[in-house]
């Protein structure tokens, strides 16, 4: 079940924008008890009105994510990693998470912002591809793979509502790969070059 959802998510990549995400109530069966536990566990700490919201979901390693927030006049990022794969763990009820804090400086704050409201801004429907088959008939071409990393990003708009996009696994070198770097490094809490590599990766998105 796993693996077709990520054969289902392959073509994402391939695009040089987000998509939005679906919607994880949607899902039915283990997808759906899956995202419906995994999501809680992985945000725990974090605010349920995110200012920037980023989640790595890899196929077989553990999943982790961090919240930028704002607590009591200071500026933070939350991450938090869980212990092991939540998909192919043997004892869902072991899975813990590992949280770590850090603050920031409002100027990085506010850039992290700039840039996730950017995403959302220029977050479209994929591009679908159809293919014409020796009858005339057409279907939809989806390409396949079993290995890789669904990444989310969320904020709250100005009407108070949550918007979530995501990317699979991002061609090397290309503008969403660069965003995962920034996100991975923000994750990591290592932020000494952060604020110029948001800089830079925010006039390119706005070409």
């Amino acid at each position: 079940m796993f693996i077709f959802l990520l054969t289902a998510l392959l073509s994402v990549g391939q695009s040089v924008h987000l998509i939005p995400a679906r919607d994880f109530n949607s899902y039915e069966g283990q997808l759906k008890e899956y995202y419906g536990k995994v999501f809680p566990l992985l945000h725990t700490g974090f605010s349920q009105n995110p200012y920037a919201w980023y989640t790595s979901m890899p196929s077989f390693e553990s999943e982790y994510a961090f919240s930028v927030e704002k607590i009591d006049g200071k500026y933070f990022i939350l991450s938090n990693t869980l212990s092991e794969n939540y998909w192919y763990t043997r004892s869902r009820k072991a899975v813990k998470v590992i949280m770590c804090k850090m603050e920031i400086d409002e100027e990085l704050y506010q850039k992290i912002g700039e840039l996730f409201r950017l995403l959302a801004n220029q977050t479209k429907e994929k591009e679908r591809k159809f293919k014409e088959g020796a009858d005339g008939e057409k279907y939809e071409v989806i390409e396949e793979g079993t290995d890789g990393t669904t990444y989310y990003f969320a904020l709250t708009d100005e009407k108070g509502e949550v918007k979530v996009g995501e990317t699979w696994s991002p061609q090397k070198d290309s503008k969403l790969a660069r965003v995962v770097e920034i996100c991975d490094n923000l994750y990591s809490l290592k932020t000494e070059n952060s604020l110029n590599d948001i800089n830079y990766l925010i006039n390119e998105l706005k070409e």
